[in-house]
């Protein structure tokens, strides 16, 4: 994990051309792909992304096209809003010192979830796959905690703690005076 924030671009003063310029190009795809509303989803991620930054402004996105189409939309029309959406992260990966690990993380992480939401919702229902979907984003998250604290040193190793370090041998012992 790199020191240097990467979600908030609008904040530190500088100006983020590749974040603006994919917003711009997400406003503009979801108006021609849902109309009104569809513009009003992607002016309300750019309005979230410069107040708190990239992942609120996904998450602002996805609700309001969720409110606005509780319907759903066509498989086409999902997979074109979703590479909008991606390259918003993408575009917010762009500044960070390790670019471009990041953004293999991202392309491939997209690629995993919207796969297996796609199979899944394919032989499945869509409540099937919405709830595969966060199993798997659930144990990402975890996976990204453990890996944190392994990379900061905050697990101990089984060599320096012994499996019973932490119980008192001598308390149950008969001799142990009391």
């Amino acid at each position: 994990m790199s020191a240097t924030p990467t979600a908030d671009p609008a904040t530190r003063g500088e100006r983020p051309w590749p974040t603006i310029g994919a917003l711009a190009v997400l406003t503009a795809a979801l108006a021609l792909l849902a109309g009104p509303t569809g513009a009003v989803a992607g002016l309300a991620t750019a309005l979230t992304w410069y107040g708190l930054g990239t992942p609120y402004a996904l998450a602002a996105g996805h609700v309001v096209l969720a409110a606005a189409f509780p319907d759903g939309v066509g498989l086409e029309t999902f997979l074109l809003v979703e590479l909008a959406f991606v390259a918003v992260l993408l575009a917010a990966v762009v500044r960070s010192p390790t670019a471009l690990r990041d953004a293999v993380v991202v392309l491939a992480s997209a690629i995993a979830f919207v796969g297996t939401g796609w199979i899944v919702a394919d032989s499945r229902s869509v409540w099937t796959a919405a709830g595969t979907l966060l199993f798997l984003l659930a144990l990402a998250a975890y996976a990204l905690h453990r890996y944190e604290l392994v990379s900061l040193g905050l697990v101990p190793d089984a060599v320096d703690t012994p499996p019973d370090a932490n119980v008192d041998a001598d308390a149950d012992s008969p001799t142990h005076e009391q």
